[in-house]
């Protein structure tokens, strides 16, 4: 069968100078090479390509129509889907517009630090700062951290940046801090653009994470500051998801009281 008319319009000139003038047209061959099996696999990944961009983009907007949501009361993107899917909200308020931020220590002294937050805000699960940096193996330690609250069934998803470098803050990056917790120690907040403590805990909720058998000694400096006491066992992990729940609980009542104050 001649296949040579059926595809000499797709396939360019160019293919054609290759094949010796001594071998027949009609078999399309040089080299043993099926100039026509390479064009029909070649138009099979093109419109394979073409489809996966296509079904790519798609994905991409369905993906931002559910972060992003039409309004604020957790609304389905279009019925796309029958389960709700929970909806990204970064709360932009008085305190200061953009991710809030959420203020650890840089000290192993504390239980909360940078490397273990996420597990705790996020998972309800209290891994010790050592264990993490061991698991880590020489990786670099994180400048900064996203938790979003995932311990209720709320649609709405908060998202938050965990840092512990106040010293490297802009004007506009403490006008986003709107928690922190305290190792305890008045260094802490040595060069804070606050006068004093009774400032600081006005403009932003704080939190001492303690375990509940540490001695009364250990929190007496803390206790004369505005800060919510979070106490978690040495031993008992079944616990710590209360102790998370109540951090979000009180820092969301404090972002709600900021924004209508």
């Amino acid at each position: 069968m001649n296949i040579v008319p059926t595809i000499r319009p797709i396939i360019s000139d160019r293919i054609f100078r290759f094949l010796p003038p001594t071998e027949p047209a009609t078999e399309l061959r040089f080299r043993n090479r099926d100039f026509y099996g390479v064009l029909v696999a070649s138009t099979r990944r093109e419109e394979e390509r073409h489809r996966l961009e296509l079904q790519q983009r798609k994905d991409g907007l369905v993906a931002k129509t559910r972060l992003i949501g039409s309004d604020d009361r957790g609304d389905d993107a279009g019925g796309y889907e029958g389960t709700p899917k929970p909806k990204m909200h970064f709360k932009g308020t008085k305190i200061g517009e953009g991710v809030p931020i959420i203020l650890v220590p840089s000290a192993f002294q504390t239980l909360i630090t940078i490397y273990n937050v996420k597990e705790f805000l996020e998972d309800g699960v209290f891994v010790p700062s050592d264990v993490k940096v061991k698991a880590m193996r020489g990786a670099p330690k994180p400048d900064c951290v996203t938790v979003q609250k995932k311990l209720s069934r709320d649609r709405v998803v908060a998202a938050y940046e965990v840092r512990d470098k106040p010293s490297a803050f802009k004007p506009d990056d403490w006008e986003r801090v709107v928690a922190v917790f305290v190792l305890g120690k008045e260094w802490q907040f040595k060069d804070w653009p606050f006068k004093d403590h009774v400032e600081i805990f006005n403009k932003i909720i704080g939190f001492y994470v303690r375990f509940e058998d540490d001695s009364v000694e250990s929190a007496k400096i803390v206790k004369q500051w505005n800060v919510k006491i979070i106490s978690i066992s040495k031993n008992k992990r079944h616990q710590d998801r209360a102790a998370a729940l109540e951090v979000w609980d009180r820092l969301e009542d404090f972002m709600r009281s900021r924004a209508h104050s």
